[in-house]
């Protein structure tokens, strides 16, 4: 498979699993249980610890080249994750804190996957393109220095026929 179909793949994988994740968010699945309020500060500092990491992905990621704007948007998306789940800290829903906690960090794993494939593309794409463009000026000029040669030979070669027989000749 090319990188563009893994990536693709990938991306709907991804996007399957957040999918899934958030109705399961939605369902109230996963709060079978209750959560401390130190586990829900726990949860809530780790995925606010893992969007920082992943920001910094991203701004590596732009830094070489890539085009992060679509991962700047599922960032944004990360970043509201977060926010909801600090909002439900505040208003003392523990086990929404950690679910909103955990669907950030979910998100933000992925952009930082993400960020790290865009960013090696991105750094081994320069190469060839320097590669070629300086291969390429050093075809251009061997062509052309050896057309000006071939030139300059035939015009030689016929202006000195030429004037070898416009000379006058000596009547004796």
């Amino acid at each position: 498979m090319k990188l563009k179909e893994r990536l693709v793949l990938r991306r709907a994988f991804e996007l399957g699993v957040v999918v899934v994740f958030l109705f399961s968010v939605l369902v109230d699945v996963h709060s079978v249980h209750g959560f401390s309020s130190d586990d829900a500060a726990a949860a809530v500092a780790e995925a606010d610890s893992a969007l920082r990491v992943t920001f910094v992905s991203v701004v590596d990621a732009e830094r070489s080249g890539a085009n992060v704007s679509e991962l700047m948007g599922r960032l944004n998306d990360a970043s509201s994750a977060l926010t909801s789940a600090q909002a439900a800290l505040r208003a003392g829903n523990y086990s929404e804190a950690v679910e909103y906690a955990g669907a950030c960090k979910v998100l933000s794993d992925a952009v930082a996957g993400d960020a790290g494939v865009l960013k090696s593309k991105a750094a081994e794409g320069w190469w060839p393109t320097v590669a070629y463009g300086v291969l390429g000026g050093y075809l251009v000029g061997v062509v052309f220095l050896t057309v000006l040669l071939l030139a300059w030979h035939l015009f030689r070669k016929f202006y000195v026929r030429k004037l070898l027989d416009s000379r006058p000749k000596v009547n004796e």
